[in-house]
């Protein structure tokens, strides 16, 4: 972890600043203490008793941040790298690549990418998804590259601070905006399927559509372009309440028939996240394409990110 001090941060103790300012536990910072390079003012080691001055740089060298915490194996390979700072690492996820490793999925996953990425660059590093994608689900995943950054971007989420946009492909015709509010809960008798069920736990869903495409030479049906946004982190979300309102996804097996006339795979795909830089509260907006979608939803893409970047 990394931070350049200020008037805020600036003018009191290490153990004040790491405490009360970057909200660092009294563990951490014990760990950190007797760790060689553990606490660095401009790159010399101090003491927690040091008075930190505006314009110096503080380094902490953290449990997670040492080689050989991770247990995931390294795999080389490309990625995607939309941003990344001392703190923030955001990678565009591609569709059908799990984020973690699992069943089946112990090297190919993007967990694995990821540590291969760091260890190519020989500063290794524990990173933790601030939220997640499905594996069929592609776009923007952040992630918080300490434990503090990530629970404080957890935090964010929590207050309705951390924004995340969402394109998706439905089948049918669905005009104009609006939210659903549908409580959302396990399918009886299913391991992976969700639905709407007033024993569910609350969920809302914004909408607004972007373009209707009814070409019968390009389509079998009509099928719409739908900017969606969730206030609420369940599972399959987006997926389950537009299949509820009779526009599932295009590519969705589990909610719809599974059809895609435009690509193989689901058409769902995080575009946009807005969050603040856990430590210097600096606004970031960071935007992925859907790279494997068709060019002439691409065009249609291109002008809802300008729109998005006026905002």
């Amino acid at each position: 972890m990394e931070i350049c001090l200020d008037e805020n941060t600036g003018n009191h103790t290490l153990e004040y600043i790491l405490r009360q300012k970057l909200g660092l536990t009294r563990r951490q910072i014990s760990q950190a203490k007797f760790r060689e390079q553990g606490i660095c003012i401009d790159g010399c080691q101090q003491r927690v008793s040091y008075v930190g001055r505006p314009g110096q740089v503080l380094t902490v060298c953290l449990e997670e941040d040492r080689p050989d915490t991770g247990r995931v194996v390294p795999v080389k390979g490309s990625l995607e790298i939309l941003y990344e700072d001392q703190d923030i690492f955001a990678v565009n996820k591609p569709p059908g690549m799990p984020t973690h490793p699992g069943r089946g999925h112990y090297k190919d996953s993007l967990a694995n990418l990821i540590a291969g990425y760091y260890q190519e660059k020989e500063s290794p590093c524990l990173v933790r998804a601030v939220g997640r994608l499905d594996s069929d689900t592609s776009g923007v995943l952040v992630f918080g590259k300490n434990q503090a950054a990530a629970a404080r971007l957890a935090r964010q989420k929590e207050e309705g601070r951390y924004e995340k946009d969402y394109l998706a492909l439905i089948q049918g015709r669905l005009e104009g905006e609006g939210f659903i509010r549908e409580p959302i809960g396990k399918a009886l008798g299913e391991k992976q399927k969700m639905q709407v069920s007033l024993q569910g736990k609350p969920a809302v869903t914004w909408y607004q559509s972007q373009k209707i495409f009814c070409d019968r030479e390009a389509f079998d049906r009509e099928v719409s372009l739908v900017l969606c946004r969730i206030f609420t982190g369940r599972t399959h979300q987006i997926r389950v309440h537009m299949a509820w309102k009779g526009h599932p996804l295009l590519g969705d097996k589990l909610y719809g028939d599974g059809k895609n006339p435009l690509f193989p795979g689901l058409g769902l795909h995080c575009f946009r996240a807005v969050f603040y830089q856990p430590f210097t509260g600096a606004k970031i907006q960071v935007q992925a394409e859907p790279r494997h979608w068709p060019q002439e939803l691409l065009w249609e893409i291109k002008e809802i990110r300008e729109r998005c970047k006026e905002k």
